[in-house]
């Protein structure tokens, strides 16, 4: 069943609620579709349906060609400030035992060890910790660019940025022009 068959039975499978049959014909007409019909898709949707609407778009833009990155990831610390309760592995500072601080070589002996593998991206999240600050980290991104300029630095969420940037007293648009001239060129969700 090609991708147009698979829209063609979601839109007309009784089985499916209205809605989500709705937002089957908007995907196939190649209209964006609401936050409600979002938050509706996140509500309702089973996996196979969101498979079958992301296929079909990412087949409208890329045609049969499928990307991916290949990466390793690097995690500075588990110790950290905040004791988010979503956070399996982190541990409070008060903790230290229990947890690990790499060093500037431990880290770049992770980068160097795939050295000879077709990797594309090092991922780079961990915990807060205020002894890695914001020039520890833009010269750790500046140490990867100049051992491999190819490999694409992905590092750290929204939340560890904040106390970064908080703690050296710099703002946002300023911090994030100098991490990003570091060396930083995107950042995960979080």
């Amino acid at each position: 069943m090609d991708k147009e068959d698979q829209l063609t039975f979601l839109i007309g499978n009784k089985n499916l609620s209205i809605p989500l049959r709705e937002i089957a014909v908007k995907v196939r007409q190649g209209e964006r579709i609401s936050f409600e019909e979002r938050v509706y898709l996140y509500e309702h949707a089973d996996l196979p349906y969101l498979g079958v609407l992301a296929n079909f778009i990412r087949e409208r833009l890329h045609g049969d060609k499928t990307y991916f990155n290949r990466n390793f990831h690097i995690e500075p610390t588990n110790l950290c400030v905040y004791d988010c309760k979503f956070c399996s592995y982190s541990r409070l500072i008060k903790e230290r035992e229990e947890g690990w601080e790499a060093t500037m070589e431990d880290m770049m002996g992770e980068v160097r060890k795939y050295d000879s593998e077709p990797v594309t991206e090092v991922h780079i999240v961990g915990g807060v910790l205020p002894q890695y600050n914001m020039d520890f980290y833009m010269n750790f991104f500046r140490s990867i660019k100049q051992h491999r300029s190819e490999l694409h630095v992905k590092a750290f969420t929204p939340v560890e940025y904040h106390y970064i940037f908080k703690k050296a007293k710099v703002d946002y648009p300023t911090a994030l022009a100098m991490i990003k001239d570091a060396g930083l060129e995107s950042m995960p969700g979080g």
